[in-house]
């Protein structure tokens, strides 16, 4: 059997999906409870993400968007608010009770979002894949409602296969 170099890189990307879901799924997490949402997109979903980002005129969404355009799939994490009843105060309110009645953020959700994208980018890492986290993406994606409206937080990261990594060396 021969196997052609393009399918070898395609099947690469596609069998990295899981692990880096994985690695996101299984990131720790505050007091155990996951507020995180993983989404990929390839092919023509990747597409409308990245005209979606060529839309906003403002830097760096049209740069990001060709970036898009150019990789093999891109990963999306989002978070949601789920209150923990530790009553911190960093969110800004009193109680947890007080930041859910205004709509807070629970600064944890953010910090665990944080947390998983490190254990992703890691994981691609070793996985040889480039690939870059993008807040433009995210944007975009939240924007278009590939989310629940509660996650309010959304990031992406695209992988590329490639023998120089597109996602370095860019124009502003």
């Amino acid at each position: 059997m021969i196997y052609n170099e393009k399918e070898l890189e395609k099947n690469g990307i596609e069998q990295s999906i899981s692990l880096i879901a994985t690695a996101i799924k299984t990131a720790p997490k505050s007091r155990g409870l996951n507020p995180l949402l993983t989404i990929v997109l390839t092919g023509e979903e990747k597409e409308k993400l990245a005209e979606k980002m060529s839309q906003y005129n403002k830097a760096p969404f049209p740069r990001d968007s060709q970036n898009i355009k150019d990789a093999d799939a891109v990963v999306l994490v989002g978070v949601k608010t789920i209150y923990l009843g530790l009553n911190c105060g960093m969110c800004g309110y009193k109680t947890c009770d007080d930041s859910e009645r205004n709509q807070g953020m629970c600064i944890f959700n953010t910090v665990d979002l944080g947390i998983a994208l490190g254990s992703a980018v890691s994981t691609i890492a070793n996985l040889k894949i480039d690939n870059r986290i993008m807040y433009t993406a995210g944007i975009a994606a939240r924007d278009m409602g590939l989310f629940p409206k509660e996650f309010k937080i959304v990031m992406g990261i695209p992988l590329k296969v490639s023998q120089k990594n597109i996602f370095f060396d860019r124009k502003h």
